[in-house]
């Protein structure tokens, strides 16, 4: 049985998703990833929850809308991740630091991206990802209880594109996304070395030995590594235990490190026949 593959679509627009996700069924990907922060009608520099740019945003939400019922029909389910326009920069958030910062912070409500991410919830978006490191402790509570009155799922993330996260961190994360009822824990950093590869394996490893004391307390989870020597993490990841991996689209990369299909499925095939 092939291992399960999210396609990421970014670096396009709201046109070209529809032959991503036949790419993504013709690869038998069960899920696609819009990447609404990169796709040219959703990006930051365009101010979609602007007032002035109402009709703007009628017309996208109802061509978001038409893509979620092709992809229903396709049997492909939707994630939909909105990034903060620093994404890519920023830092791991050690989870004490996290935590002393929640007790202190001024609330500010929530970001308009993911106010962004409750409208395409309405559309019948199967899932949203949103970030447990960087969002203000009421704001993921509050998106969680409203994607799941919506009958929608929510993957709590956490990344560093600057380094590597500790285990201790990644146990401490993976344990409060189960506080906030998250139905999957995503965690990546970057890989710069063979023990960092080799760390992104003991993570996963822990983090199925906890999941495995009760099945249903703790959410499904997808830790890899990022970056070109994180690569071969990505593949190794579903092996030991994360529930699907990442992999390019026709319009290439979101993330670094990803794989096309083919050759993410050809990896794991000799990855197995090794461990």
């Amino acid at each position: 049985m092939k291992p399960r593959v999210c396609l990421s679509i970014g670096n396009t627009g709201l046109s070209g998703v529809y032959a991503a996700i036949d790419y993504a069924k013709s690869k038998d990907a069960e899920f696609v990833e819009l990447r609404f922060d990169m796709l040219a009608e959703t990006a930051p520099s365009k101010p979609l929850n602007n007032p002035d740019n109402g009709s703007d945003k009628s017309g996208v939400l109802s061509e978001i809308k038409k893509i979620v019922s092709y992809a229903k029909n396709k049997e492909i389910k939707i994630i939909g991740t909105n990034r903060d326009a620093s994404y890519g920069s920023n830092k791991c958030v050690p989870f004490l630091e996290k935590q002393r910062f929640a007790e202190t912070a001024k609330k500010h409500g929530e970001p308009e991206r993911i106010k962004f991410l409750r409208s395409v919830i309405e559309l019948g978006i199967d899932i949203c990802d949103i970030e447990l490191d960087i969002l203000e402790r009421n704001v993921v509570e509050d998106f969680v209880d409203f994607a799941h009155s919506k009958k929608s799922r929510v993957i709590l993330s956490v990344h560093d594109f600057n380094g590597r996260i500790n285990l201790l961190d990644t146990v401490k994360y993976y344990i409060d996304s189960s506080y906030f009822g998250a139905d999957y824990f995503k965690l990546t950093d970057t890989v710069v070395s063979e023990e960092d590869a080799e760390g992104v394996s003991e993570k996963n490893i822990k983090i199925r030995s906890i999941k495995m004391t009760d099945e249903t307390a703790f959410p499904e989870f997808i830790v890899f590594g990022m970056g070109g020597k994180g690569r071969i993490t990505r593949a190794l990841s579903v092996i030991y235990g994360s529930y699907l991996a990442y992999c390019s689209s026709p319009y290439g990369i979101t993330a670094p490190g990803q794989l096309p299909p083919d050759e993410f499925y050809k990896t794991v095939g000799l990855l197995e026949a090794s461990v």
